[in-house]
């Protein structure tokens, strides 16, 4: 599961803001920051999935199996 995330504020709130939501999500990304346009501050587009515990790098051990 993942969800589009538009982010829209100071440079330096956003960086605060994507590494607090990056403790529980996966964050994908480019981390570009764009001017707003008629509005002061800048936004950034991030794609955020809930982490499976079953995505590793690691073969699953047999207890790992549902």
């Amino acid at each position: 599961m993942s969800v589009q995330m538009r982010l829209s504020g100071d440079p330096e709130e956003i960086e605060v803001m994507v590494k607090v939501l990056a403790v529980v999500f996966q964050l994908d990304g480019s981390g570009r920051l764009y001017t707003n346009r008629g509005t002061e501050g800048v936004r950034c587009y991030i794609t955020a999935r809930i982490p499976n515990k079953y995505d590793r790098s690691e073969p699953l051990t047999p207890d790992q199996h549902r």
